[in-house]
């Protein structure tokens, strides 16, 4: 009998590992291992948080400014465009960007569902570090409220540059504003190499040039509306 109890457990010990192995995703490459950390809330995943931003960047500036390679003005960009319904992700998405979204999805106490976990307490020690009290206390007073949601968060967004000096804010913005909404996408009918960067690659320790008072033009994607 205890022979048999204890292949049984073996059984079980050995179903399980390979079921965590099946769930386990990994990223095979870090393109930006090198460059200055984002965020510090000893997640266990933090170094995924900071390539998500950096990936983010890079994936917006080449759509929205790949010529001047400007930030600034493809953060403007972007969020104007989600307000618009208008970010036309199909054209805006990498291999990269994909691959690290697969282990972001991989981190299930991250997500509720689809959105964003705010009661993460990753997600919570980003927000407590946010530099911008005001946009901090906005965002709080959503969540505590069960009011958030991506277009109410992206609209100070748009009177507001924070997100150009503060990591932990501009990782918000990736997350919730760009990665989340990845699961609306049907990937098996797209070629994202086509949206891979044809220049150089941005130079993130440039800081953001100031961009022009006059206001910037929309791009119009109609017909590529998303959530």
């Amino acid at each position: 009998m205890n022979t048999r109890i204890f292949k049984i457990v073996l059984v079980l010990i050995i179903t399980l590992n390979v079921s965590c192995k099946k769930t386990e995703v990994k990223l095979a490459e870090y393109k930006y291992e090198s460059l200055p950390e984002t965020i510090t809330c000893n997640s266990g995943y933090d170094n995924l948080l900071k390539e998500a931003l950096y990936t983010f960047e890079e994936d917006i500036v080449n759509k929205y400014d790949s010529k001047n390679k400007n930030k600034l003005r493809a953060y403007r960009a972007y969020i104007s465009n989600f307000i618009s319904n208008r970010i036309a992700l199909e054209e805006t998405i990498t291999p990269h960007s994909k691959a690290v979204y697969d282990v972001l999805k991989s981190k299930q106490d991250l997500w509720d569902n689809n959105q964003l976990n705010y009661n993460n307490t990753v997600v919570k020690c980003i927000i407590d570090n946010m530099k911008d009290k005001g946009l901090q206390q906005t965002l709080n007073a959503l969540i505590s409220t069960n009011s958030m949601n991506s277009q109410i968060f992206a609209a100070p967004l748009r009177s507001n540059t924070s997100y150009s000096r503060d990591t932990n804010l501009a990782t918000i913005v990736a997350l919730e504003l760009y990665f989340s909404k990845f699961n609306s996408i049907d990937f098996t009918t797209l070629d994202l190499t086509v949206n891979q960067p044809k220049d150089q690659p941005v130079d993130f320790n440039k800081r953001p040039i100031t961009a022009p008072a006059k206001s910037i033009k929309e791009v119009d994607h109609t017909g590529h509306d998303h959530d």
